[in-house]
């Protein structure tokens, strides 16, 4: 009879410490996870890239970008291609900028294929140009990740994205 009562004893004593242990773990991650400065930071970045943007300073904007963005725009082609269409083509020099406020979301997949991001701000954007053909608004959303201490700037490239490109390809 006494060794039930201390079986019973040892094992709450670890089923109890076996609880602390994942309180702490979970006041650890939640930490990380929710700072309240987040939503302004990253609106933060958002926002610094597209004054970049509005001033022609395309190097500066890519280099805000996540790893994956720069992947896909090696620098010396986006800051040709950005001048190119926007100022040759569009005629424009600059626009005027529209943020909506950043929305957090959780295990966001923001490009088909790559590993969701565990915590995302989703941010539309919208770009009004005056240019050669007139006004006309580009709303683009983007997303904002952290990427060791910074936050970085992904574009949205849903499923239909990877269908086009196989479509144009073919």
């Amino acid at each position: 009879m006494l060794r039930r009562r201390n079986r019973n004893a040892l094992l709450q004593k670890i089923g109890f410490f076996l609880f602390v242990l994942l309180l702490l773990w979970l006041i650890a991650r939640s930490s990380a996870l929710f700072r309240a400065d987040a939503p302004a930071e990253a609106a933060a970045a958002a926002e610094q890239f597209y004054k970049y943007e509005q001033t022609g300073d395309f190097g500066s904007s890519w280099e805000l970008f996540h790893p994956l963005m720069k992947e896909r725009f090696p620098k010396s082609a986006y800051v040709q291609n950005r001048a190119h269409i926007f100022m040759q083509h569009f005629g424009v020099q600059t626009f005027e900028l529209e943020m909506e406020p950043p929305e957090r979301g959780f295990d966001v997949e923001i490009i088909q294929g790559v590993k969701p991001f565990p915590e995302a701000y989703r941010i539309k954007v919208t770009q009004t140009y005056l240019g050669t053909f007139g006004q006309f608004d580009l709303v683009q959303t983007c997303y904002l990740v952290l990427d060791g201490k910074q936050w970085t700037l992904l574009w949205y490239y849903p499923e239909q994205q990877g269908k086009q490109d196989k479509a144009s390809s073919a």
